[in-house]
């Protein structure tokens, strides 16, 4: 920007003095009496010769102004162009030199631990707050890292004991011959359930590898979404029965949503699971869904301890867990929810945690269609 506006203000200094100069040779005498002398050559006479033939008379002289104008004319401009040139490559340089010293500064600012200046306060201020901003990213990044990391250790520690109970559990049918069906039949279920924690934690190696390579795609659709959470119920049927819990819904018994299933259904089973793993034996979870005239809000809650504020809004985080031990036993690698935000934000929705009244709740809210509401609203009546 400065180097465009120092190059306009040498084109309007050589445009005036052109001009400057034009207007000294139009209004002005001292060049004539200066050049009178030194162009006496260009000095012309007009004589009349007498009638006796003995001579002239000179009548005047005068001076042809037209070879001068031209000669100066070309003078000036080549002096305009010529003090022009110069000083533009004298402000190149001057300029090269300081953006050379700044750049230099700016190198040893970034490669020194304590900031060094560069000569201009502007620039410094600036270069601090980048520099604050890349300590702070860099020190994220080595968290999450050194996060993963542990993680993907503690999960490869916890395959060891499911997949040494199969092996064991397989050698023990081989090498029995005279087991009872009963003993046959147990040993095949400890087996098929240490399979299946196997797959578990095989599927959480999969989110850790995947959920940052790439976009969350959606293929929407119109779907049932009440129908679709009375379906993720019933797949949570053995663990409910399990630990003796019940779900209590309250809500339209309908709810049209423009949506991605599969994704939607993801979040819905990853906030299930969560309240069924974390809420204690023989408790109610509750599931309550309202609508207004723009969103759907949807309300997943279970009885928990309270929890903090800042464990609340961690919640979301990647590989965040609210118990901190090591062993993947009791949950999984803390992506659930992380993916969960990603998905209901990928549908323009939101989604967040609250604590209360000894419970906490998995707020959920999507929008709605344009005429969706009144639709609802008919069914509910």
């Amino acid at each position: 920007m400065r180097s465009k506006y120092s190059s306009f203000v040498f084109f309007l200094v050589g445009f005036f003095l052109l001009v400057g100069a034009l207007w000294l040779l139009k209004e002005t005498r001292l060049i004539q009496m200066v050049l009178d002398n030194f162009f006496s050559n260009l000095v012309l006479q007009e004589v009349v010769e007498s009638s006796d033939g003995e001579g002239g008379m000179i009548l005047g002289t005068f001076v042809d102004w037209r070879p001068v104008k031209h000669l100066f004319l070309a003078f000036s401009f080549f002096l305009v162009l010529a003090v022009t040139l110069i000083c533009y490559f004298i402000y190149r340089y001057v300029s090269r030199k300081k953006i050379a010293r700044i750049a230099e500064g700016i190198q040893l600012f970034f490669s020194q631990s304590e900031a060094s200046s560069t000569g201009s306060l502007a620039i410094d201020h600036e270069l601090l707050k980048i520099k604050d901003s890349m300590n702070r990213n860099e020190a994220l990044l080595k968290e999450e890292t050194q996060r993963t990391k542990d993680l993907i250790t503690y999960l490869a520690h916890d395959l060891k004991t499911p997949l040494a109970s199969v092996i064991g559990y397989l050698n023990l049918l081989l090498d029995t011959k005279n087991l009872t069906n009963e003993q046959m039949t147990q040993s095949l279920t400890i087996a098929l359930e240490k399979s299946e924690r196997l797959e578990t934690l095989m599927n959480e190696f999969f989110d850790i590898t995947r959920f940052n390579l790439q976009d969350i795609q959606l293929y929407q659709r119109e779907l049932d979404f009440v129908f679709l959470l009375k379906q993720i119920q019933e797949e949570f049927y053995p663990l409910l029965k399990e630990k003796e819990q019940t779900i209590c819904y309250s809500g339209p018994e309908s709810l049209k949503l423009k949506a991605d299933s599969e994704q939607l259904a993801r979040v819905l089973n990853n906030l299930l699971k969560n309240a069924i793993a974390y809420a204690p034996d023989q408790t109610t979870i509750t599931m309550q869904l309202t609508v207004d005239e723009q969103a759907a809000t949807f309300i997943l809650a279970n009885q928990s301890e309270p929890i903090e504020q800042e464990q609340l809004e961690a919640l979301f985080e990647k590989f965040y867990r609210l118990d901190q031990a090591r062993s993947t036993k009791t949950g999984g690698a803390g992506l659930g929810l992380a993916i969960a935000k990603e998905i209901i934000l990928a549908h323009q929705g939101t989604i967040r945690a609250a604590s209360k009244n000894n419970e906490i709740q998995m707020i959920v809210t999507l929008p709605l269609a344009t005429n969706q509401h009144e639709k609802t609203r008919k069914s509910v009546n």
